[in-house]
């Protein structure tokens, strides 16, 4: 397995495929509407990385830039099916941190403990070890329904350590951004930042 290749490369006929995929390894609750995604990346500053070893597509990671920060959220990455278990997830995850080291770090939104899911402790480990730092906030995922709760992670890319009011500040603006098809993202928030009191 050579170098991976990560190359933004937005467009209808990738967001359709891309977003098939997600169908199929997301809960329904975790995405977004393709019109939502279409409003999104039409900024500067949310982006479909498609990752490829040579010429072969094996994932994507979408992520939201948040320039007053410098701070990078990771709305979701996925390795295509075929290509399950063979260490990409790491490697994307290596290669968006180099491609990004301007950057300060990277905002991670993980499910919490399920033991009827021993998926959700797998992914703790792999996040876990590429050294992401579990931050000790009671995050919310905006959802249309209400808000789900999960963890939520740090990934320095060159500062070790983040500040509550940073972390607070990249939470509210990528809500705002990510989610403002969500009516109640406000409350979320609202919720997020009380329970730091």
């Amino acid at each position: 397995m050579e170098k991976l290749i990560l190359k933004e490369d937005y467009s209808k006929e990738n967001l359709k495929y891309v977003y098939n995929d997600l169908y199929s390894q997301f809960e329904k609750s975790e995405l977004k509407d393709k019109d939502q995604f279409d409003i999104l990346f039409k900024s500067d500053n949310y982006k479909l990385l498609l990752c490829y070893d040579k010429s072969d597509l094996i994932g994507y990671i979408i992520v939201y830039i948040d320039f007053e920060t410098n701070l990078m959220w990771l709305d979701y990455l996925a390795v295509l099916e075929e290509y399950h278990s063979n260490g990409y997830g790491t490697k994307m995850i290596k290669t968006l941190k180099g491609k990004y080291e301007n950057l300060d770090g990277c905002m991670i939104e993980v499910e919490k403990e399920d033991d009827k899911d021993i998926n959700t402790y797998r992914r703790i480990r792999f996040y876990e070890n590429l050294e992401c730092i579990k931050l000790d906030i009671n995050y919310m995922l905006p959802t249309k329904e209400s808000g789900l709760s999960m963890h939520l992670y740090y990934l320095p890319f060159g500062k070790a350590l983040i500040q509550m009011t940073k972390a607070l500040s990249v939470i509210k603006s990528a809500h705002n951004t990510i989610h403002s098809d969500i009516t109640h993202v406000a409350e979320i928030f609202t919720k997020i930042e009380e329970s730091l009191l």
